[in-house]
């Protein structure tokens, strides 16, 4: 499963300055973009930080019955409350992105403060309307594992997925109520969520109740798994949901050396029809950097034969062209912020009536 990526994709969360997601992002500005990181790096593991202690409440960074960041609604339009009936489990993407160390500390006031704010807030928020929200907090790989590509690199990976399968097993033992399960995540939270759909669902019992997956900003293949397919459709279950957001017309380089093309939905039409491009009226806004839903109609994309979502140029007057970049992977879930709400909504609905 170690794969060489596309350290851009990766070093992108909060790095941009655009007015559709983000307005004043520079402070947290890349160490793989600077190449600060190079000198820094420990050339082993240790001190590896303690790890979280899943029975205390701290370690999470989302709780069904605590107020935390997921519980929020984006101001502007008003979205939909949804059917409430299925758990969530949510794996935040790489905000650890200084110092020399390869897994970041789960008791960085900080770091927990970016996770809160940035993707707890602007994408495990997604999910709330669909049911009990739940998002550990993890020893997260350093940024560099996905452009370094070594052996220390692998290791921070399953440290850190260590965390995620030591979250899931403690929900399982305490806090499962054999409702539908949605798996959410981005970036390095896919590539976790990859593995622990690897380990407890694929060709088990949870399988059966997984409504999907929604696992973007990861190259994702069939070839991951032996039972659970890519979703093609609105309401499929007990499958996976992924696409990686670019620019139309732009392709990152490491994409030609792979073997065969990643699995990619559109998170607007919730096909994968190779070309099709929405109809701008069916998109229903994007989430800004603060935490606003506007601009519907502003975005149409369409499937790629390479595996990858291409974007359009945003259909904003005067802007449009400014806003528009080659890498949109800060923007996987803000861009389609209502649209994976809404098809969340209606696949968990789909697995009630099931």
């Amino acid at each position: 499963m170690w794969r060489n990526f596309d350290d851009v994709k990766r070093a992108l969360f909060l790095l941009c300055s655009m007015a559709l997601l983000a307005s004043s992002c520079q402070r947290y500005s890349s160490v793989v973009e600077t190449g600060l990181h190079v000198e820094r790096i420990a050339d082993r593991l240790e001190p590896i930080p303690a790890p979280p202690n899943y029975a205390d409440e701290t370690d999470w960074a989302a709780l069904p019955w605590t107020e935390d960041p997921a519980d929020l609604f984006p101001k502007g339009r008003a979205v939909s409350e949804g059917p409430g009936t299925a758990d969530i489990f949510y794996l935040h993407p790489t905000i650890f992105e200084e110092g020399p160390a390869w897994n970041a500390p789960v008791d960085s006031a900080a770091l927990n403060a970016a996770v809160d704010t940035w993707p707890v807030r602007h994408q495990a928020s997604v999910f709330n309307g669909a049911g009990r929200v739940f998002a550990p907090r993890y020893r997260q790989a350093h940024i560099r594992v996905f452009s370094v590509g070594d052996s220390l690199s692998l290791g921070a990976l399953q440290l850190a997925y260590a965390d995620i399968r030591a979250a899931f097993q403690h929900y399982l033992d305490h806090w499962d109520e054999g409702r539908p399960l949605v798996i959410a995540a981005h970036s390095q939270g896919s590539w976790h969520a990859r593995w622990l759909l690897q380990e407890f669902f694929d060709g088990t019992p949870l399988q059966d109740r997984l409504v999907a997956a929604y696992i973007p900003g990861m190259d994702i293949y069939p070839s991951d798994f032996q039972s659970i397919s890519p979703c093609t459709a609105a309401t499929d279950q007990h499958c996976y949901c992924t696409w990686m957001s670019y620019g139309a017309g732009y392709l990152p380089p490491w994409l030609a050396a792979k073997p065969a093309p990643p699995s990619v939905i559109h998170p607007i039409t919730w096909t994968t029809v190779v070309g099709e491009t929405n109809d701008k009226k069916v998109h229903r806004g994007a989430v800004r950097e603060s935490f606003r839903n506007k601009n519907p109609g502003s975005i149409t994309a369409r499937v790629t034969e390479d595996g990858v979502l291409w974007v359009d140029r945003p259909h904003i007057f005067l802007v449009g062209g400014w806003l528009h970049r080659n890498n949109w992977h800060v923007g996987d879930f803000n861009l389609f912020w209502d649209n994976i709400r809404q098809n969340v909504h209606d696949r968990v609905r789909a697995a009630k009536g099931s």
